[in-house]
């Protein structure tokens, strides 16, 4: 697979995929209140299931920047609070954003992280991980009542 091909299909994923809803869409209408509401049987809210991605995100934009930032030593670490919604929202489309654009970068995608590894595969990882958590905020709003949003959901 040619490296643009690569960055166009990674790179797709970090918006929501072209299979799946988008995450603008999936956060669309979403208040403050009903985000930080959690289902019954459910382990999430929708702000914590974004607060998480957020991390990883942020952590994988600073690996990317040759900064070293530390890695949880369990996974707990890896769920900070989320803080105020709109802010958490914005800086979450804007970062899935910028990682779409490190997607679609050939040669930051065949450059190697300090462990050997392409940045190629630790994206590949992160789009994956986005993408899960997505259909969680999908079924977080379904529980709610909340699904689909007002400008549509899942069908076309």
């Amino acid at each position: 697979m040619s490296g643009q091909t690569f960055g166009k299909a990674v790179g797709n994923l970090f918006p929501g995929g072209p299979a799946n809803v988008s995450w603008e869409a999936a956060l669309a209408d979403l208040e403050a209140g009903d985000a930080e509401r959690t289902p019954n049987n459910l382990p999430h809210s929708a702000a914590q299931i974004v607060a998480h991605v957020q991390f990883w995100q942020a952590h994988l934009l600073d690996t990317l920047a040759g900064k070293h930032p530390a890695t949880p030593e369990h996974s707990a670490g890896g769920w900070p609070a989320p803080g105020d919604w709109q802010t958490l929202r914005t800086t979450f489309l804007r970062d899935a954003g910028k990682l779409r654009a490190h997607a679609r970068d050939p040669e930051l995608c065949a450059a190697l992280d300090r462990s050997g590894v392409p940045h190629a595969a630790t994206l590949t990882n992160s789009a994956g991980h986005s993408v899960y958590h997505l259909g969680q905020v999908v079924t977080i709003r379904q529980a709610l009542g909340l699904w689909p949003p007002p400008g549509g959901g899942d069908t076309w």
